[in-house]
């Protein structure tokens, strides 16, 4: 069978998988969920940005937040129910198509340095990634736009003013969606004048800088207006801390002694910094025993258990033989990608020799690490951003292991040209 034919079969296959899941199985709205949810429902019913907080913590409920989220997905969310009512499932339906066009970008990122049969592996890879589609869960937009703004990078592209636009546009909205992705702007501004170092290249990254704080600032602004100073789009840095750092001390604690004082959200966020700096400074080695244990969250597949239980294991048992067939193939495939995860690791290490050819599609991972260690709180969906990379070396283990044991037998033919 010819390579386009392979990659037809996989697409579909990857595709069909994720419209399934999204049709198969209703959003579960609870925690982060929830509060996307009431978040998109505020923008469409009351064009205003809040929650009235009915989350876990009882000292809290009823309490107004008015910049708990970044609004990066929301506003998507917010999109699509004003235009299709306040139906959680067509943004699954919308999430399934974006997700399958962020393989579509990861093997086009890929045939920057292997050739077509290999990154085929890496668009096979990439259709494991479906964990997010049936969830409110910015994983999926964040993926989209991160692998997008990557192929525009890596490409030609950035030879022509327009794609750098888009791209300016494109980071704007991914840091309202994950602010702390920021980290990244650095080293994709760096990689680019390094590979564009002219008086045009260096306009062309300015640029794209001021385009990407163009789409940040109108927020900015707003959160200077709700809040009476300037806020760096959420205001969770300080719980989000507190939960990284794995302190012996109870949330509802801090929230109740909050409620005491009768804070708002932004000063109940500085607490929360406050309680972990105290107690860091009198248990410094918590600090490192913490980072250590934020870094080796990232790859313990053991912490994508929850989403076997919240997405498949309800279906089992109940329902019609398709959709009992469904979740058994959604299970195997949510093996694979615990498989290409392991696979990844392995062939980044099995190609250090490629380290120069390769150097962005390590130093991503390196530099998600790097900070989670540093500061950020550890769990598998925080390794998304390094999932492109993955994807890669997963195709390059699979290159090694087929030109040691047998020929290469899939044509490369139809995919020569692309990038």
């Amino acid at each position: 069978m010819k390579l386009n034919k392979w990659l037809l079969v996989a697409g579909a296959l990857g595709l069909g998988l994720r419209i399934a899941l999204a049709l198969s199985i209703k959003p579960v709205l609870a925690s982060d969920s929830l509060e996307y949810h009431q978040y998109s429902e505020n923008l469409v019913k009351e064009h205003r940005y809040y929650i009235i907080y009915m989350g876990r913590q009882a000292h809290l409920r009823g309490h107004i937040f008015y910049s708990f989220r970044p609004p990066g997905y929301p506003f998507l969310v917010a999109t699509i129910y004003k235009l299709t009512g306040i139906r959680p499932r067509v943004v699954s339906l919308v999430q399934a198509f974006m997700d399958f066009c962020s393989s579509i970008f990861i093997f086009l990122l890929a045939r920057n340095w292997l050739k077509p049969r290999n990154a085929f592996w890496a668009f096979s890879a990439a259709q494991a990634h479906f964990l997010y589609v049936p969830m409110l869960l910015s994983e999926t937009l964040f993926l989209f736009l991160f692998t997008f703004s990557l192929w525009i990078f890596c490409s030609r592209r950035t030879d022509k003013w327009l794609w750098m636009i888009l791209n300016g546009l494109c980071w704007g909205w991914l840091i309202l969606t994950k602010p702390e992705k920021v980290i990244f702007v650095p080293l994709l501004s760096g990689y680019f004048i390094w590979k564009n170092y002219s008086r045009n290249g260096l306009f062309k990254g300015l640029a794209w800088l001021a385009i990407m704080s163009a789409v940040i600032a109108p927020w900015l602004w707003r959160e200077k207006q709700v809040h009476g100073q300037w806020v760096w789009i959420s205001s969770r840095g300080g719980r989000t801390f507190f939960e990284g750092n794995y302190l012996p001390i109870e949330m509802s604690k801090v929230y109740a002694t909050a409620q005491k004082a009768k804070l708002d959200e932004l000063e109940m966020d500085r607490l929360f910094y406050k309680v972990s700096f105290e107690y860091l400074k009198a248990h410094p080695l918590q600090y490192f025993k913490a980072g250590i244990k934020r870094a080796y969250l990232l790859f313990d597949l053991r912490t994508t258990n929850w989403l076997a239980q919240t997405l498949f294991l309800p279906m089992l048992g109940s329902g019609t033989w398709p959709r009992q067939i469904l979740t058994y193939i959604s299970l195997m495939v949510f093996n694979f990608y615990r498989l290409v995860i392991i696979c990844g690791v392995a062939g980044a290490i099995l190609s250090w020799r490629r380290l120069r050819e390769l150097a962005l599609i390590y130093a991503i991972p390196v530099l998600l690490v790097i900070f989670h260690f540093a500061v950020f709180i550890g769990a598998s969906r925080y390794l998304v951003p390094a999932f492109p990379s993955i994807c890669i070396f997963f195709a390059l283990l699979i290159e090694k292991i087929v030109s040691r044991f047998r020929p290469a037998s899939m044509p490369q033919n139809g995919l020569a040209g692309y990038e």
